[in-house]
């Protein structure tokens, strides 16, 4: 009985400093979460509320993150539609390849091979760049943003919207 009492305690002291669940980041989504839904859709996925601030009408563009849970994930919505889903700062958020923030450039290259195409930074120059994966050309992809130091910085997915460089614009 003891020791059952103890590994009952370990066991529920293990779950308070567990950390939030991570599915992969995709073309296609993150988790349950796909491209195309609506906010209510992905907060019900996600069993989560989101918070942002509206960058453009609510109706054409806003970009929000989770409340609890990888907040470093940023969720945007066009026309009311998920298009994007970003990994940024500290997100725990990976490929399925396994690149997340941090990766070095080095890294992402060899993950996707020859088919990432690489684009100088617009406002960091070189050796900062966009690596940009297409599983759909121009419709579905992941693009990676490095730094200076060619790590990279952010990862973006979703449809054509993962090229935008300032937010919803």
């Amino acid at each position: 009985m003891h020791r059952l009492l103890i590994l009952l305690l370990a066991a529920s002291a293990g779950a308070a400093t567990a950390q939030p669940r991570t599915w992969p980041l995709t073309p296609r989504g993150y988790g349950p979460v796909r491209i195309g839904m609506t906010r209510a859709q992905v907060e019900a996925a996600l069993a989560i509320q989101l918070e942002g601030t509206v960058l453009e009408d609510a109706n054409v563009c806003i970009e929000m993150t989770a409340t609890r849970g990888d907040t470093d994930l940023v969720f945007m919505f066009l026309a009311n539609r998920l298009s994007r889903v970003s990994a940024v700062l500290t997100s725990r958020a990976a490929t399925p390849r396994g690149i997340r923030v941090g990766a070095g450039a080095a890294q992402v290259r060899r993950a996707y091979g020859p088919a990432l195409r690489a684009e100088e930074h617009a406002y960091l120059g070189r050796p900062a760049e966009y690596l940009t994966f297409w599983t759909r050309p121009g419709r579905a992809g992941v693009r990676f943003e490095t730094g200076l130091d060619r790590r990279v910085q952010t990862i973006h997915a979703g449809n054509e919207s993962i090229r935008y460089i300032e937010g919803c614009a």
